[in-house]
């Protein structure tokens, strides 16, 4: 955008402000093609550039009446589409935090009711699983393998054994 075209954009919206309803048709042209360059360039490769475009243009024309007119009219535009971006970002980063804190890989043949129980049953998991000892939950839950110090037949006897105890917690939490 050169500094005619930005003149001629901020010259419209400050009418669209001050009440000139014929400046929508001149500041729509003119701003929907570069919020939404702005939008694909800040969020490249991502089918909602779009959206976030479009949604800064509903606002800016939301709030046109709050529009200080001896400001420039442009950059408070692209103000506007750069709020709409850190906003779909940070519900993107938030989606991601509650995906991640699910019960593992969600398997898209699953009812809605079946995650949830599988949810319940993973967090009822690891719960019963904290209520074992440290040895137990070692066992159960070897991080590299079986130690060199114990025994083939130790270790199996040492698991059958943290096994017995994770089903009689399980017992007592399902009763």
């Amino acid at each position: 955008m050169n500094a005619l075209e930005r003149r001629r954009i901020n010259d419209a919206i400050v009418r669209l402000a001050e009440g000139d309803r014929g400046a929508f048709d001149v500041v729509f042209a003119a701003l929907w093609p570069e919020l939404l360059s702005f939008a694909r360039c800040a969020m490249p490769g991502h089918p909602d550039a779009q959206d976030v475009a479009q949604r800064a243009l509903l606002n800016l024309f939301f709030r046109i009446s709050d529009f200080d007119t001896s400001r420039d009219g442009v950059a408070w535009a692209f103000g506007i589409a750069i709020y709409e971006v850190r906003t779909f970002r940070r519900r993107q980063q938030r989606r991601r935090e509650v995906a991640s804190d699910a019960a593992g890989p969600v398997d898209a043949a699953m009812s809605p009711e079946e995650r949830l129980l599988e949810a319940d049953l993973h967090r009822a998991l690891i719960e019963a699983l904290g209520e074992l000892t440290a040895s137990d939950r070692e066992v159960l839950l070897p991080q590299g393998g079986v130690p060199d110090r114990v025994s083939a037949a130790a270790w199996r006897k040492r698991r059958q054994r943290a096994l017995a105890r994770l089903r009689a917690i399980w017992r007592i939490r399902d009763a």
